[in-house]
């Protein structure tokens, strides 16, 4: 064997526990996990990933499946190892190809693969656009214990911070996680964060798959006169052709993707479904599967922001890609408790009194992440 191929696959999984639980359309969050992906080589280099989702499943379809069929390969050859992932386990799994664990190790072989030579992921991507991108606020969730009043208090408080940090924040809607509807949804956007972050704020709307089709549109017509941005995953991301009837209904752009494929993208596409496309790293496949799909988001004239809502393995990752992105894309960055975010990075990432962030320039993702951090929350 010789130091250019790999030696081994292996995960590593992180728990920690957020200040308090916080929520959003669809769930309670009451810790946040990571499942790192450690690729080595035979001499010594190592890439990390991440895998979005479960621990459970992601691990196992690695150890167990993908980890074989990488282990021996030349790192460098890390588009031809994607395909051989996507085909092996399709033929394996006949229903659905496991995208996140394929992801996890794809963002592992890139870091190597830019380690090794020397290079950042955006270099060899084909250069960056942009030393720093400009960030939004994700957060602003929902927390128990709390009636509505006291919710609209904390969040308009939350957003106006971030609006004078930042310039620009994303509002989640989706109250029915707290036994309410689409009316107090349309109170919070229109008469308390719009007016706590004031006009010259950038607000971006989220529901995370909040509503039915013709409930979106309702929400969506309330939020056309409001100077919102876009309006996010409106419908479930199985419902294409909601994403298109809302697209043509509706004047405040159409933004989705962090919970689509490959394939799901083309029909997004196809079907002229949506304005702003939001794959993440993650989950769609990694930076292979990720420059494919904003090439093809490109040819479609669809705006490229990734989702993101990881460790800094994720930001990096995503922060490489969006260096090499036509436009003026965003980093979603998350305020919200996050100790592995916080801490698996000994120089971690910050905005700017502009309101952007670095793109990191070492080779590879461009990041280090601390052994003893990672001893503390592995589990």
């Amino acid at each position: 064997m010789t130091g250019t191929t790999v030696r081994s696959v292996e995960t590593v999984a992180l728990r920690s526990e957020p200040d308090e639980p916080f929520g959003y359309a669809q769930a309670w969050v009451e810790e946040r996990t990571a499942l790192l992906v450690r690729v080595e080589t035979a001499d010594g280099g190592v890439g990390w990933g991440e895998c979005w989702g479960p621990i459970a499943g992601s691990r196992e379809t690695i150890e167990d499946f993908l980890a074989p069929i990488v282990e021996g390969r030349d790192p460098a050859d890390v588009e031809r190892i994607h395909e051989d992932l996507r085909d092996r386990t399709r033929a394996a799994y006949q229903s659905v190809v496991p995208y996140p664990a394929i992801s996890g190790v794809d963002l592992a072989l890139w870091d190597l693969r830019g380690k090794r030579r020397g290079e950042s992921v955006a270099s060899m991507l084909g250069g960056r656009r942009r030393d720093a991108v400009r960030a939004y606020a994700t957060g602003h969730y929902f927390k128990h214990g709390a009636d509505l009043e006291a919710q609209y208090e904390r969040i308009t408080a939350e957003a106006a911070a971030n609006a004078d940090r930042l310039g620009a924040v994303k509002a989640k809607v989706g109250l029915s996680l707290l036994g309410y509807g689409p009316d107090e949804d349309v109170e919070l956007v229109r008469r308390r964060v719009r007016d706590a972050v004031g006009p010259e704020t950038t607000l971006l709307v989220d529901a995370n798959y909040a509503y039915d089709a013709g409930t979106a549109r309702r929400v969506g017509r309330e939020l056309d006169d409001l100077d919102v941005y876009w309006f996010e995953e409106p419908v479930p991301p199985t419902d294409v052709d909601g994403y298109a009837r809302l697209r043509d209904a509706l004047d405040v752009r159409v933004a989705g993707g962090e919970c689509h494929t490959p394939p799901e993208f083309d029909r997004l596409f196809e079907a002229g479904a949506v304005d702003v496309a939001q794959p993440d790293l993650c989950n769609a496949g990694g930076l292979t599967a990720g420059r494919r799909i904003a090439d093809r988001a490109a040819g479609a004239g669809v705006p490229v922001v990734p989702h993101v809502w990881g460790t800094p393995v994720a930001i990096a990752a995503s922060l490489q890609l969006i260096a090499t992105l036509p436009g003026r894309p965003w980093l979603e960055f998350d305020s919200s408790s996050n100790p592995l975010r916080e801490e698996l990075a000994p120089d971690g990432f910050a905005a700017g009194d502009d309101g952007t962030v670095a793109v990191p320039d070492g080779p590879g993702l461009g990041v280090d992440l601390d052994a003893d951090a990672l001893d503390r929350y592995r589990v």
